[in-house]
Formats: C-alpha cells, sequence, structure tokens
C-alpha cells in the first residue's frame, strides 16, 4: 500500500523529530513496478470502494490491466486512469476504480498479472496486487448461518387508501365548469348581427321611381321613347314585387295572360294595364310618338294603378270584383 503523504516537507519533519529525511525512492528504468491503494478492505454489500493503482514503466511501452469485473464477488463502477511524464524519465499511468460487491465473503480483486509492452516487442510483466475484499451481510446483528426458522410477523395494517374515482369525478366536473365558464365568456362578447331591414313595398318603390321620372322632365321636352321606357320599367318592376309576376322578362301578352288566369286584378284593371303596354310597346317597337297629353296620361294612370292595387287592405280591390 501507498504511504500516506506527509503534510510536513521531510527536511521539516526531521528538525521536528531528530531524525533523517526518507530518501527519494529509486524506480528501476527497465522495470514495470506497480503501487497501489484501496480507501477500505471490509464492506458491506453494495458499498463503494475506491482503489488506485499506479503503474511505473518506461516511455516507450504501453500497460495493460486484467480486467476486474468478477460476477457478483467484484462490480466495477466506474473506471478512470490517466498518463503522466516522470522526472526520472519514467511514465507514470494512475488507473482509478469505484469498485463494489454483492456477495459476501472474502474476495481478491484480482489474480492475473499486469503487463507492459514495449515497442521493439518485449512484454514485461508484475503481479497484481494482493488485494483482499471483506464483504459482510447488511443486516446487522443477525446470524446469518443460523438454521432456525424465525416465526411469523403479525400483519400489519396499511393505511386506508383514498379511493381513485372520487378524484376522476372531481376533475371532470372542474373540466366541464372551465369549459362551461369559456364558452359562456365568448358567447356574451360575440359581435351581435342586427338583422337586416326589410326591403321597401313595391308600392314604395315605383312612387320613389315615378317621382324620379318626372323629375327628369322627358315629358316637359316631349322626349317619348326614353320616357315610355322607364315608365314600362317601373310598372314592370311593380308587377313583379307586388304580384310575383316575370313581369320585366315577359312580353305584353304574356304577362294579360297571366294575370286574367291568376285573376289577380279586376278586369277593369286589366284592361287599363294591357293598353298601357300596348302603347308602350308602339312606342318602343313602331316607333309611334304620343304627344303630351297623352304622356302625362300615361304617367297618371300608372300612378294611379300603383296606388289603387299597392298591398293595402284599405285600399286594394276586390280582386273578384270583375266589372
Amino acid at each position: 500500500m501507498i504511504k500516506p503523504l506527509h503534510i510536513l516537507t521531510p527536511l521539516f519533519a526531521a528538525a521536528l523529530y531528530g531524525c533523517t529525511p526518507e530518501k527519494a525512492q529509486i524506480i528501476p528504468a527497465d522495470q514495470l513496478t506497480v503501487e497501489h491503494s484501496i480507501s477500505t478492505n471490509s464492506i458491506h454489500i453494495g458499498d463503494p470502494v475506491e482503489l488506485t493503482v499506479t503503474a511505473y514503466y518506461p516511455t516507450n511501452a504501453t500497460v495493460t490491466l486484467p480486467p476486474l469485473e468478477k460476477g457478483k464477488d467484484i462490480v466495477v463502477q466506474n473506471r478512470d486512469w490517466h498518463d503522466e511524464p516522470r522526472e526520472d524519465g519514467l511514465m507514470q499511468t494512475e488507473f482509478s476504480f469505484k469498485l463494489t460487491s454483492f456477495r459476501v465473503g472474502d474476495h481478491l480483486v484480482s489474480t492475473n498479472p499486469i503487463s507492459c509492452t514495449l515497442d521493439d516487442g518485449t512484454v514485461l510483466t508484475t503481479d497484481f496486487p494482493d488485494i483482499l475484499l471483506r464483504v459482510e451481510s447488511a443486516l446487522t446483528g443477525v446470524e446469518t448461518n443460523s438454521t432456525e426458522i424465525a416465526d411469523i410477523k403479525p400483519p400489519v395494517k396499511l393505511p386506508a387508501k383514498f379511493p381513485r374515482w372520487p378524484w376522476v369525478i372531481l376533475l371532470v366536473a372542474l373540466i366541464a365548469f372551465l369549459t362551461g365558464l369559456i364558452i359562456s365568456k365568448v358567447w356574451k362578447k360575440r359581435p351581435l348581427e342586427k338583422p337586416a331591414p326589410p326591403p321597401p313595398p313595391a308600392h314604395i318603390i315605383a312612387l320613389k321611381a315615378l317621382e324620379a321620372l318626372k323629375n327628369r322632365r322627358w315629358l316637359e321636352e316631349d322626349q317619348c321613347d326614353p320616357f315610355y321606357t322607364e315608365l314600362s320599367l317601373i310598372l314592370r318592376g311593380y308587377l313583379d314585387g307586388r304580384f310575383g309576376l316575370n313581369a320585366p322578362d315577359s312580353t305584353t301578352e304574356e304577362i294579360v295572360r297571366e294575370m286574367y288566369h291568376a285573376n289577380l286584378l279586376p278586369v277593369r284593371q286589366q284592361n287599363l294595364l294591357k293598353e298601357f303596354l300596348r302603347q308602350a310597346d308602339m312606342v318602343k317597337f313602331a316607333k309611334d310618338h304620343p304627344d303630351k297629353t297623352a304622356m302625362q296620361g300615361a304617367f297618371d294612370t300608372t300612378k294611379h294603378f300603383v296606388e289603387e292595387t299597392k298591398n293595402d287592405p284599405a285600399n286594394q280591390s276586390d280582386p273578384t270584383d270583375r266589372d
């Protein structure tokens, strides 16, 4: 075993104790020299042991240690080493092991030799240090070799275990509560869409369009063609919105025939509508040119027709009144 390092220098120790200082150890330059140190030789099962093996050998060589693992007898938990050149021209390698054992008894760490191979192939060997590791049982105060069977120990009452299902119910209830709370807050903060106002009645649209036509002064300027074209579109749009007829895309005969079969208007109003539509067709297709009086009459007749047939029960004529 390596002697522990002195804290005091050799000269100071010699002066203090009156003895001569220890001479420096001389290591042969052509041999393999091994020293070791171990933290303890006696452990309980599983306790760690620190083992250090230091090898001194020529610089042109490589040192090899035998494997130390021996099943449960010797277990290597960690291994490390480092090389360091010495001032005397030798190379020094220090191997550090962390060992333990899981089997009670006395165990030799290793019985295999340590070898050192020189560059020229020469092999130097030396015995592994005689290291005995004594492993004792961790069951202190128990006779491990006793053959007597111990009596059965009485049962130990375990602490009551709280069941798991109440926690699951509480967790589910908490998740449901938080989900409902989040949904409620999001629902309250949602942008409210205002319902679109209902479209104005067909007669309001038609009367506004007639007023706009009057303001264009086509009647005063005797512009017959655009006047009758616009007046016809206003009336057809009113028939579409008021009675659901496809008047904008139908001919005069189709409109009259459909209103007759549907019995939507009295005969008098049907005749007025038929006369106006045919007059508008004459202006559009036959290039007829009524005078201002006829144009004014067509305008008044259309306006009167809208006001008379608007969707108002108080003013609407009875469709069954066939004059």
